[in-house]
């Protein structure tokens, strides 16, 4: 029986391992099939009239990531670093640590997904059995170590999000949004392949570690055919990754797709595909393009500024709605996760590391945020002029819509029509729920310190945090990245991070305000929210907080993920 204790990435193939490392993703594909087939024969059924499958579906897939959950724990403690398939896998520290986070925001986002789903009736069980594909692909993706499989992975990682982008089939926005990333995600990949065969052209192998062992050969300085090839394709794989990552200059998808897609599904973009996608990108410029670090590191230090300003000014013109807005905050954080790359040191990767975790966080509770400012649904609207009802000044928290007539709590002096009592009709309008909405997006959060003040005060620190007040979360993730900039010298880039973010620090800063200092002459009823949401923002607004007084024990975790590359 083979040794089970290994201390580095080493090609066994023998059968014991096959079988033990590729458990978890051979567990989630043969679950993946299982649920196809059932909801297919389910659905279908005349004899069942066709239910929706939706509900079990999701719950279903819920099981599947979390016995997935145990079983990447399981691996991670029993297998500490192997290959697999004659390393074309490999599955060390960094990688196997991304995968438990890929799996854990995918239960999330998979959690945020089942209120919205009923309101909006969705009702596809292939939802779930669509993010389930696009979770496996992240898996593989962020363990490959060579071109074909990681080309692979990545169209099972994409394929699924460009028909989730456009689920919402009766939504113009959701159809130009599922097109839209379908077209520009063909065309990265194009680019991408491209790449790859001039890579191939160059070298005659399509391993990681086999390219980089012949970079050192190259001589750049040189015109030869060989030479030049290499170089351009490193360029345009890098590319082709870049419009993945919503880099600048190759983000113009990203703020239609974010506002189109439906909502848990834009969450679901904004992190997964997101991490996978900046793992595999950390392990091919430190292992294949290391010893060409001069080359790629001026590229990326263009594109992380790039981003950061263009982020920041696309984010400052967003007056209305919210998900362009993150769309945009995106962008500039993609901008400050690249410093980390292009500053070609370790303490860059680990504040790379630290600082996507952050980021994850914080975009699961800005989108949990959305998901909560849904109106009441027996609820009104009341538009009104008046002084004192824009100061609070009245019962307002306690009106509801009751079949077709408007009602109100009695007032303290037992006045019951306090509405004609109390005010001039021509002061306010009540309007029903058909005429909700009028206040979208950005401008939903006025108000809100009233008719919400807990999830007020969750808009204020979620915010806060993306703007990098001290002493919340996204100060300490950006303080690191600014750092080990600063010992890669990278200068100006750090001068242009840090003007940018406080140039950013105006659209975070008026969300706040218009939650807590803003009047407005309509009030929403907004729903309760649902006990998910609520236990996902409670539990992102506690690390959000707290995250400064404990950060060693992340730190330590991302450090020993990021020193095995």
């Amino acid at each position: 029986m083979p040794s089970l204790t290994y201390t580095g990435p080493q090609a066994h193939d023998l059968n014991w391992f096959v079988f033990g490392g590729s458990l978890t993703e051979c567990f989630l594909l043969i679950v993946i099939i299982a649920l196809l087939m059932y909801g297919v024969w389910w659905s279908t059924s005349p004899f069942l009239n066709r239910p929706p499958m939706i509900t079990n579906s999701l719950h279903l897939s819920l099981l599947t990531l979390g016995i997935t959950l145990w079983l990447l724990t399981a691996r991670f403690n029993s297998f500490p670093s192997f290959t697999l398939f004659k390393s074309n896998l490999i599955y060390d520290d960094f990688s196997m640590k991304v995968s438990l986070v890929l799996v854990a925001s995918t239960i999330v986002c998979l959690v945020m997904s089942r209120e919205y789903l009923q309101t909006e009736k969705i009702l596809f069980f292939e939802y779930s059995v669509l993010i389930l594909l696009s979770c496996l692909g992240g898996c593989w993706l962020v363990a490959s170590y060579d071109f074909f499989t990681m080309y692979l992975t990545i169209e099972l990682l994409s394929l699924p999000l460009y028909a989730l982008a456009s689920i919402k089939s009766r939504s113009l926005l959701s159809t130009e949004a599922g097109l839209k990333y379908f077209i520009l995600g063909a065309f990265s990949s194009g680019v991408f392949l491209f790449g790859v065969s001039l890579l191939y052209l160059a070298t005659g192998s399509l391993s990681f570690s086999e390219i980089g062992q012949l970079a050192p050969a190259m001589n750049i300085a040189d015109i030869q055919i060989q030479d030049c090839a290499y170089l351009m394709g490193m360029f345009m794989v890098l590319v082709g990754l870049l419009f993945k990552l919503t880099a600048a200059p190759f983000h113009m998808w990203a703020p239609d797709v974010y506002e189109g897609a439906p909502t848990p599904v834009t969450a679901y973009f904004s992190i997964v595909p997101k991490l996978a996608v900046f793992a595999i990108t950390v392990r091919i410029v430190y292992v294949s393009f290391f010893d060409l670090s001069l080359e790629w590191q001026k590229a990326i230090t263009v594109c992380a500024i790039g981003s950061m300003i263009l982020g920041t000014i696309g984010a400052m013109s967003q007056k209305l709605d919210l998900k362009r807005l993150l769309a945009y905050s995106a962008i500039g954080n993609a901008g400050y996760m690249l410093l980390g790359i292009s500053s070609g040191t370790l303490e860059g990767l680990q504040g790379l590391l630290l600082f996507a975790l952050i980021y994850i966080v914080m975009t699961m509770n800005a989108f949990a945020t959305i998901l909560a400012l849904k109106p009441r649904p027996t609820g009104i609207s009341i538009m009104s002029k008046s002084y004192h009802w824009q100061r609070d000044t009245h019962n307002s928290r306690h009106m509801y819509l009751t079949g077709t007539s408007a009602s109100a709590n009695h007032k303290p002096s037992g006045t019951t029509n306090w509405l004609e009592d109390s005010y001039t009709p021509r002061h306010y309008t009540i309007l029903t729920q058909n005429s909700l909405g009028s206040l979208k997006g950005i401008l939903q959060f006025r108000t809100i310190s009233k008719t919400n003040p807990l999830l007020a005060i969750s808009i204020a620190f979620v915010f806060l945090s993306m703007a990098g007040v001290p002493p919340l979360a996204g100060f300490l993730g950006k303080m690191y990245l600014f750092f080990a900039a600063v010992d890669g010298g990278l200068y100006l880039a750090v001068f242009v991070g840090i003007a940018m973010n406080v140039v950013a620090s105006f659209y975070y800063i008026r969300c706040i305000k218009l939650a807590y200092f803003d009047g407005t002459k309509e009030w929403i009823s907004l729903g309760e929210c649902s006990k998910e949401i609520s236990l996902i923002l409670g539990l992102t607004i506690f690390f959000i907080s707290f995250f400064f007084l404990y950060p060693s024990t992340m730190i330590l975790w991302v450090s020993n993920a990021a020193a095995v590359l």
